[in-house]
């Protein structure tokens, strides 16, 4: 079977229900592939638990590992910023809500994303 390879950006709280669905296989055809958070200890404490590799840099993890779809689940103010910046890597992205704090956000994270062929979930 073939799986659709996620990456997390950010292991905080919400990090974990996302983190226990994909690293069970609990969504099928989906599997975790790697985790990131500026914060390397709660990376690395999500990576250990499911056995995929940790980052402290989103880039480095993106162009390393195989991945279908990046998950954002950073602060809310963060999302467009990394939206944005993971865009040029030309996959898929799902945004925890809220999506944006502001619609001038969502049009600065929208265009880069339809640029680089990103589908964009939320």
């Amino acid at each position: 079977m073939s799986f659709l390879r996620f990456a997390l950006i950010g292991c905080g709280r919400i990090a974990k229900r996302h983190s226990e669905l994909l690293g069970h296989k609990q969504i099928a055809g989906a599997e975790l592939a790697a985790v990131c958070d500026v914060v390397r200890s709660r990376a690395d404490a999500i990576g250990k638990q499911f056995g995929v590799p940790a980052y402290s840099d989103m880039h480095d993890m993106m162009d390393r590992e195989k991945v279908d779809v990046a998950v954002v689940l950073t602060e809310s103010g963060l999302h467009a910023e990394h939206v944005v910046a993971l865009a040029r890597h030309g996959k898929h992205i799902m945004v925890e809500k809220p999506m944006v704090l502001t619609l001038g956000d969502a049009d600065r994270m929208s265009r880069p994303a339809t640029r680089h062929g990103c589908a964009f979930l939320w």
